[in-house]
C-alpha cells in the first residue's frame, strides 16, 4: 500500500479554534481532502479552502489536484480550514482605476518634474550661472527665489486630491545681511549636488550633512535646503540623487527587478527592504488582486507569517508607522504601473489618521511633491473608530480600548477644520466618532480574541463586504 501521510487539519472558521487528526495517501485528489473536511468540522454552510503547511511554508490546496503535487515531509503536517473571501468588491474598486484619468497639475501651482542626473545638473548650473550673472551685475537684485511652504501657500485641491503648493515665493537676498547665511549655505548645496550629479552617484541626506558639517550644524538645516534646492530647481529630491534611509518592506505577490536582479517577494518570508532609490526598481509584475499598507510593522509580521497574500492574493506593505519617502515612492510607483486597489489599516487614534493622510493626498513639508508620492485612490480599510462600536460585529473587547487624551481630542479637533477632511465626508464622520466615542485602539486590539484574528476573520470579513471608505 502506498504510504499515508499524517495531518493535523485546524478549523480556524470559528473561535476557539477546532483540531483533528487524519491520514491520507499522497495520491488521492485534494477535493476528497476538502469532502472529508466538510463532514467532520460540519462545515455545511459557506465555501472554505485549505492552506497546507509544509517545511514552514503555507500552500494553498486546489481541489483538483493531487496530494503529491505539494511538498510533503514524514513529520505530522498541519492543515488550516478558512473561509473562502470574496473579491467582487475589491473587483469593483478595480474596475473604477482602470477608467481613472491621469491626472494633471491646475494652473497657480509649483509643479516638479522627474529628471535624469544630467538633466538635473544642468538646470542646476544654469541656475548658478544666471544668479553669478545678476550678482555681478545688480548685486542688490541677485537673490534665490524659493517657493513658499508656508500655510498661506499651501492647500488641498479637491479636483486632483492632493495637498499642493502655490507660486508665492521665497527671496533670500545676496546683499541681506538677514538672509545672507542662507545663500551662503545654499551654495554649498548647491555645489555638493553638483559634485554628485557630476559622478552620477547617490548620496543620503546624512552624508550630505558630514560634506560640510561647520556650514550646516545640523542636519535639520541641510536638509531643509536639499527640499528648497528640489523645490527652487523644480524637480523630485530623488532627480537630485538624494536618498533618506528606508524602513519600507514589502512581501507578497509582485516581483520586480532591482539594479537588474529580478526578484521575487513571495519567496521572502520576512519580507524584502524597499531600496532608497526608486530609480533600481523596474519591471513591476504582479498577479494580486490589491495591495495593503500597514502602519505597525507588528501586524506585518504576523499577516506575512500566515501568508496572507496566499490566502486573499495580494501585496503586503508596511513603513513602520510614518511614511518615509522611499516606501511612498515605491508605493506610487505600484499605483501608476499595476493599477491595483491600494488599502490601508492604521490605528483608529488621530496618528493613524495623519499616517492615512499622508499617503493620501501629500505632507505640506513635501507639497510641492505630492503629485510623486501621493495616492489619493488608496481607500482607508481599518481600523476605523466605528469598528470599535460593539455593534460592528467585530467584538473588539473593551478592555483593549484606550482613553483618548486631551491632546488626541485637540489633534482630531484641528484635523476636522482641514479643507480634505471637510470634503470626504465618510472620513470626517469616522474623525467625529472619533472625538464622540472618546476611546481609540490600535490595530493590535483586534487580536485579543484570537492571535489570528486579523487574518482569520478581520480582513477577509472587511474585503468581502466592502466595508473600506
Amino acid at each position: 500500500m502506498p504510504p499515508e501521510f499524517n495531518f493535523i487539519f485546524r478549523n480556524s472558521t470559528i473561535i476557539p479554534a477546532l483540531e483533528k487528526p487524519f491520514s491520507f495517501d499522497k495520491e488521492i485528489l485534494v477535493r476528497e481532502m476538502y469532502s472529508w473536511a466538510r463532514e467532520a468540522f460540519d462545515l455545511r454552510r459557506g465555501s472554505f479552502v485549505l492552506f497546507l503547511r509544509s517545511a514552514k511554508k503555507w500552500y494553498k490546496l486546489e481541489s483538483t489536484r493531487k496530494l503529491s503535487r505539494y511538498p510533503l515531509q514524514k513529520e505530522t503536517m498541519k492543515i488550516s480550514i478558512k473561509n473562502a473571501v470574496s473579491l467582487k468588491k475589491i473587483q469593483d474598486v478595480r474596475k473604477e482605476l482602470e477608467h481613472k484619468l491621469d491626472h494633471f497639475m491646475p494652473f497657480g501651482v509649483t509643479h516638479v518634474d522627474t529628471k535624469t542626473s544630467e538633466e538635473t545638473n544642468n538646470l542646476l548650473v544654469e541656475y548658478s550661472l544666471a544668479f553669478l550673472q545678476q550678482a555681478m551685475l545688480s548685486p542688490s537684485e541677485a537673490s534665490f527665489y524659493i517657493p513658499s511652504r508656508a500655510g498661506t501657500n499651501v492647500g488641498f485641491d479637491e479636483e486632483q486630491e492632493l495637498v499642493l503648493i502655490g507660486r508665492q515665493m521665497i527671496e533670500r537676498q545676496f546683499r541681506n545681511l538677514a538672509s545672507v547665511s542662507s545663500v551662503e549655505q545654499m551654495t554649498i548645496i548647491m555645489r555638493i549636488i553638483h559634485d554628485i550629479l557630476t559622478r552620477d552617484i547617490h548620496s543620503t541626506k546624512r552624508d550630505v550633512f558630514y560634506m560640510d558639517v561647520n556650514s550646516f550644524e545640523k542636519q535639520t538645516v541641510s536638509d531643509s535646503l536639499l527640499e528648497d534646492l528640489s523645490a527652487m530647481l523644480q524637480v523630485t529630491r530623488s532627480s537630485l540623487n538624494i536618498s533618506a534611509s528606508s524602513k519600507g518592506i514589502v512581501v507578497g505577490r509582485i516581483d520586480f527587478k532591482e539594479k537588474g536582479d529580478l526578484i521575487n517577494c513571495r519567496a521572502i518570508g520576512a519580507g524584502k527592504a524597499i531600496s532608497p532609490n526608486i530609480d533600481d526598481i523596474e519591471d513591476l509584475d504582479s498577479d494580486a488582486e490589491f495591495v495593503l499598507v500597514i502602519e505597525k510593522d507588528a501586524v506585518f509580521n504576523r499577516l506575512a507569517e500566515d501568508h496572507f497574500y496566499d490566502y486573499v492574493p495580494s501585496i503586503l506593505i508596511t513603513a513602520k508607522g510614518q511614511p518615509d519617502i522611499a516606501t511612498r515612492q515605491f508605493l506610487k510607483k505600484i499605483d501608476d504601473e499595476l493599477k491595483l486597489p491600494i488599502f490601508a489599516i492604521m490605528d483608529a487614534d488621530p496618528y493613524g489618521f495623519e499616517i492615512m493622510r499622508v499617503y493620501s493626498v501629500g505632507s505640506k513639508a513635501l507639497s510641492f511633491e505630492s503629485s510623486h508620492l501621493a495616492v489619493p485612490s488608496i481607500k482607508w480599510l481599518g481600523l476605523l473608530p466605528s469598528d470599535l462600536a460593539p455593534e460592528s460585529g467585530f467584538d473588539i473587547p473593551s478592555s483593549t480600548l484606550l482613553k483618548m487624551t486631551a491632546k488626541d481630542i485637540h489633534r482630531s479637533k484641528l484635523m476636522l477644520e482641514e479643507e480634505f477632511v471637510v470634503r470626504k465626508p465618510r472620513w470626517k464622520e469616522q474623525l467625529e466618532i472619533l472625538i464622540s466615542s472618546g476611546y481609540k485602539a490600535e490595530i493590535q486590539a483586534l487580536n485579543a480574541r484570537d492571535p489570528q484574528y486579523i487574518t482569520n476573520f478581520y480582513l477577509p470579513q472587511k474585503i468581502e463586504t466592502g466595508d473600506f471608505i
